[in-house]
């Protein structure tokens, strides 16, 4: 805030100097009320109409995305994620397995994945390659979800390649048409899937991976103790 210094004219009378100081005192009262109105509390953020709004999940529509469990389930849960991403692998290995056995076996939950594709070309590569697989089967898909999670390279090294994609899922999911697979792969069939997913992440202002929303909302802790006590709770 920038503050106007008022010098008093020793001409003035003491009464015109004792208004305009309460003139003044009025306005600096005025301009704190709308300050406080206008930032957000603590963080001295200045609120747009869009920001205004809580954070929610926007643009997702249940009908476009891989999911397991119960698409019936009362409780929706949805991931943004990277197959790139060190700290999804560790949540799909810590978490995801906890959540699968507690509240997707059981009905409780239906879980929807999303590729929000960030960290380098190659994370691209791979979720067109997970976009191709659950055209064709979603247990395609599933299977490709959980290889990729755990034959993660470093995130700095371009190691989701077609060719590494390629061998991964002709040695490990049998049934896959291969030459559809790689026609799709290498024509990006699929890119279209993966910038709406980007756009709805964008959209429910989503700033890294994995993000996690539980009915449409986000959630800060994304523990699987963080996540159950949200469910639970809902």
């Amino acid at each position: 805030m920038v503050r106007r210094r008022i010098v008093k004219s020793s001409k003035k009378s003491s009464k015109w100097s004792f208004f305009l100081l309460g003139g003044v005192v009025v306005l600096l009262v005025a301009v704190l009320l709308v300050i406080k109105l206008t930032y957000d509390k603590g963080e001295g953020e200045i609120l747009t109409p869009a920001s205004v709004q809580e954070q929610v999940l926007k643009g997702f529509e249940t009908s476009n995305q891989p999911y397991i469990g119960d698409p019936k389930a009362p409780v929706v849960i949805v991931e943004f994620a990277d197959y790139k991403c060190p700290s999804c692998k560790h949540w799909t290995e810590d978490v995801f397995s906890q959540l699968k056995k507690a509240y997707l076996d059981t009905g409780k939950a239906v879980f929807y994945f999303v590729d929000l594709p960030f960290l380098a070309p190659d994370s691209t590569v791979a979720a067109l390659a997970g976009e191709s697989l659950y055209q064709q089967n979603v247990d395609y898909f599933w299977t490709y979800y959980k290889l990729m999670m755990e034959q993660q390279g470093n995130k700095n090294d371009t190691w989701a390649t077609k060719e590494f994609i390629m061998d991964l899922v002709k040695q490990n999911i049998p049934g896959v048409d291969l030459k559809q697979f790689e026609q799709d792969l290498d024509s990006q069939k699929y890119i279209g899937n993966i910038n709406a997913d980007i756009k709805i992440a964008d959209d429910s202002q989503v700033g890294g991976t994995p993000t996690i929303f539980v009915n449409g909302n986000p959630v800060e802790d994304d523990s699987f103790e963080g996540i159950k006590a949200v469910i639970e709770k809902q």
